[in-house]
């Protein structure tokens, strides 16, 4: 598998992601030029909190892509200053030359995430993965969703709902009788079967319910005519990782997640 072809396809799913599951106030900017090369940022200000998967202030950038330079690095830390944010991310993805971002990163004053790591799977086959769980699943409708609100609750992520009835995806629950307990998706893109928006009612983990919900999407994927499958996670959820791996997920790469923050003087005077 080609990381560098894979990690610019992951970059464009996310931002067909972002116009589809998040809210119309998310600032979008994609570039196609120096300083900025290619890269894709959102922001944000709303949603600046100390976590990189749930701080939607971020860059994506895919190595030292033609046109990134270093003086963009710190003109991006300027839009998002501007904005009135003090606390983003760069999500660094395989590409050329990545020491050379890794070294401008450091020298305008971000830190890398050691607390965990961000691996991007991918699967080759969209051939059957066993499973074992004593729950049901299926498909569901929009109406399905909305309805499932009251039990599900936090379970139910914004991306899950906002994705509800949209074309190229696909949502699945884990039902115990009647009552929804797990959820997943999946969305088609580019021939890919992208597996996402994952999570289980705490008081129903390890019934087997997202292991059956990763066999049903691969199934899907193989309907709708996906070549192939791909997913994304953290190593501290660690049972989500080991569950995409033994339903013959292969980790392709890990992301590499920096910080930036405003320095202490500057956030006192906002």
């Amino acid at each position: 598998m080609d990381k560098s072809a894979l990690a610019l396809q992951m970059k464009r799913l996310t931002i067909w992601l972002d116009r589809c599951c998040q809210p119309e106030s998310l600032v979008r900017e994609r570039f196609s030029a120096p300083p900025f090369g290619s890269c894709y940022l959102t922001i944000d200000p709303d949603r600046q909190g100390p976590f990189a998967s749930s701080n939607y202030n971020r860059v994506h950038i895919c190595g030292s892509e033609p046109g990134l330079e270093h003086d963009g690095i710190g003109r991006l830390v300027e839009r998002f200053t501007g904005a009135g944010v003090g606390r983003f991310f760069v999500w660094l993805s395989p590409g050329p030359d990545s020491h050379v971002v890794r070294g401008w990163l450091k020298a305008c004053g971000f830190s890398r995430i050691r607390r965990t790591g961000y691996p991007t799977l991918h699967r080759q086959s969209t051939a059957p993965a066993p499973f074992t769980t004593d729950l049901q699943v299926r498909e569901v409708t929009a109406e399905e969703i909305a309805g499932a609100h009251d039990r599900l609750g936090d379970t139910l992520w914004p991306e899950f709902v906002r994705s509800s009835g949209r074309p190229g995806f696909f949502h699945f629950m884990a039902f115990d009788g009647a009552r929804p307990v797990a959820i997943a998706s999946l969305c088609a893109f580019e021939g890919l079967g992208y597996l996402m928006a994952a999570a289980t009612a705490p008081g129903d983990r390890k019934r087997g319910a997202q292991q059956a919900l990763i066999a049903s999407r691969i199934a899907r994927a193989a309907r709708i005519g996906c070549s192939a499958l791909a997913s994304e996670t953290l190593y501290m959820l660690e049972h989500s990782y080991r569950n995409l791996r033994r339903a013959g997920f292969d980790e392709v790469y890990e992301k590499e997640v920096y910080e930036w923050n405003a320095p202490k003087n500057e956030e006192d005077t906002e």
